[in-house]
């Protein structure tokens, strides 16, 4: 009797141990895959046209122009999570920026809310912009670029102007 119950224990613990092990070869075949996984490594950005004539809308005060990210991946490109996208500007008060996830669920197109008002040096503000995404495996990419804040450069002394487009 002893012989029979310590010969099914040891089918029991062999069988165990092949579970362990195949469960083992499939934790690190998932970390061997996490590791190598494709990633967003930086990328471009570029501002895009809009509204129904498809123009730049200008990098002036009181205007909201639209930029697209062109991700670089470290392999094959996929969908990006927005939620995992961030952007951020160096005159965060007068020039915020912001995602549209809405729009956008790729979180690769922003808008800059250019403040209206706002006095422009002449020659213009260079605004830092900064593009983030968090990879699955937390590594962070970063797309920055620098665009120049125009505004009205010229003096003028009186007269009047609509806007005709």
């Amino acid at each position: 009797m002893h012989d029979i119950l310590a010969n099914e224990i040891l089918v029991i613990l062999r069988r165990m141990e092949r579970q362990g092990k195949e469960q083992i070869d499939l934790l690190r075949a998932i970390l061997h895959r996490l590791k190598s996984a494709d990633r967003v490594l930086g990328g471009t950005f570029h501002q895009i046209s809009s509204g129904d004539d498809m123009t730049l809308v200008p990098i002036q005060p009181g205007q909201s122009p639209k930029f697209l990210v062109t991700p670089t991946f470290s392999g094959a490109a996929f969908t990006l999570d927005g939620t995992k996208a961030a952007v951020t500007t160096s005159d965060t008060v007068n020039a915020p920026a912001s995602i549209d996830l809405t729009d956008d669920p790729t979180g690769t197109t922003f808008v800059i809310a250019l403040a209206p008002g706002v006095v422009i040096p002449t020659g213009g503000e260079a605004i830092t912009v900064t593009w983030t995404y968090t990879n699955e495996d937390g590594t962070v990419a970063t797309v920055t670029g620098t665009l120049t804040e125009e505004g009205i450069v010229d003096d003028v002394t009186g007269g009047q102007f609509v806007q005709i487009s």
